[in-house]
């Protein structure tokens, strides 16, 4: 080393501790899952039909294993034992899963001791590290002409597998000598539940394209986001580009289900990256749009963001939130404002129903159709203009009346309701019902008196 520079190289424990310090054990998971998605994804976008990912989370030991198509030993090289993303990596093509820092500092997270084997449709081979000792590996290199000096020695080595094939493409990485706070998370069943549920919200998309996720040994189902739709009443859409991202834009109606339910939801690359959020980052609270209330329990607004190269879209870098700085987000976010004004300004109307809102809330939940947001994604609105949210008819009369009537709900064989509704010539299961309760009055010869 030359006399006059000095060494401003980090150590690799300091490295591993930065890395580390500000992702989640559940972020770090899903992070690799991502990676699994991503093969899915290349081999076909559009059914995941057959493949499958395995995960075994225990006090003893974290796995994955996929039939996902693998990884090459040239992608290993390049890109997903590298720390950081050279500048020649090819496009991401939709996805989501960044070979950088992102599968390092996961496995670093969990473990000290981890192996990663990869069979694609080029070679298989197997990377193992002991990331103490790999911490403490050093090289010799040569300096100011002849001077030896020690540096850390940052590579990993692999081992190319000639025989044993996995007898599948895919990939399988195992943790073992885990880290002790992730010791006592993974023996803590309140942990996995909420795992699980990470799971099946965050890799709806993928779910519901058709690929198995299990969590020891349980199969994972994906949660579906709906909206209301019907012929008298669609939601507001609006779609474009900024640059190389393409976006689409609904807001509308949702089940009156429980608050924490409603907001928006953001998509990048079919990744849920925001949940049912209401805070100022989605245009809540700065004007026009009002702070959310209860009254807004019903609005669902759904962001879809893609790109080729994941780089562009607005991620942070746990992508578990939307970077609200980004030219891409500060461009659509007063789209998704226009989005919501006319979906509130119908919302507002509803209490003026006084004690026959919650009631009106729940006829429409009885009566609409519900599409999904991955149904929504591709939907095609026929002869629906785009920036319109066709409200439901707000019935005056019922503003009006006095509550003497209650409520009677119950579920029943959509196939035989639907024979009785068209027998009875109704126009809506509501109307079905009252019909039904009307003819069971006069079967049974009931008198009452009119209130």
């Amino acid at each position: 080393m030359a006399h006059n520079t000095i060494d401003g190289n980090p150590t690799k424990k300091f490295f591993i501790e930065m890395i580390t310090r500000d992702i989640s054990i559940e972020d770090a998971i899903i992070d690799l899952l991502d990676n699994s998605i991503d093969g899915a994804n290349n081999i076909n976008p559009n059914d995941y039909s057959g493949l499958e990912i395995e995960l075994i989370v225990n006090s003893n030991e974290f796995s994955i294993r996929d039939n996902c198509g693998g990884f090459s030993l040239e992608t290993a090289q390049k890109y997903a034992f590298r720390f950081g993303r050279p500048d020649e990596a090819p496009i991401s093509h939709n996805t989501v899963g960044r070979f950088g820092i992102g599968m390092k500092r996961s496995l670093f997270k969990i473990g000290k001791n981890f192996i990663v084997e990869s069979e694609s449709a080029e070679d298989h081979f197997k990377v193992e590290v002991n990331v103490d000792e790999w911490s403490q590996k050093k090289r010799t290199v040569i300096v100011d002409g002849n001077v030896e000096t020690s540096i850390d020695d940052w590579n990993f080595n692999y081992q190319i597998i000639d025989n044993n094939s996995l007898g599948y493409k895919g990939t399988i990485i195992r943790v073992s000598n885990l880290n002790n706070e992730v010791k006592d998370l993974f023996s803590d069943s309140s942990f996995l539940k909420e795992l699980s549920d990470d799971i099946q919200k965050l890799l709806n998309f993928s779910l519901l394209k058709g690929i198995r996720i299990s969590l020891n040994g349980r199969l994972l189902n994906g949660h579906k986001t709906e909206l209301l739709y019907s012929d008298n009443s669609k939601p507001y859409y609006t779609e474009g580009n900024v640059g190389d991202v393409k976006y689409r834009i609904i807001a509308g109606l949702g089940e009156i289900g429980e608050p924490k339910q409603s907001g928006w939801y953001i998509y990048c690359n079919n990744r849920l990256v925001m949940e049912a959020d209401t805070s100022t980052i989605t245009g809540w609270g700065i004007s026009p749009i009002p702070k959310w209330h209860i009254n807004f329990v019903m609005f669902r607004g759904l962001l879809f963001l893609d790109s080729e190269e994941t780089l562009n879209l607005p991620l942070t870098t746990t992508k578990k939130g939307i970077d609200a700085t980004s030219e891409v987000y500060k461009t659509v976010l007063p789209l998704m404002k226009n989005a919501m004004v006319s979906v509130l300004d119908f919302l507002k109307k509803i209490p003026q129903m006084g004690d026959k809102a919650n009631d009106y809330r729940q006829m429409l939940c009885d009566n609409y159709e519900r599409k999904t947001a991955m149904e929504l994604k591709t939907f095609e609105f026929q002869e629906h203009p785009e920036k319109r949210f066709d409200a439901p008819e707000l019935d005056m009369d019922i503003i009006s009346q006095k509550k003497d009537t209650v409520r009677i709900a119950f579920d029943a064989n959509k196939n035989a309701a639907n024979a009785a509704k068209l027998h009875a010539e109704a126009r809506s299961y509501k109307e079905l019902g009252t019909l039904s309760f009307e003819y069971y009055l006069q079967m049974e010869d009931i008198e009452y008196e009119e209130s």
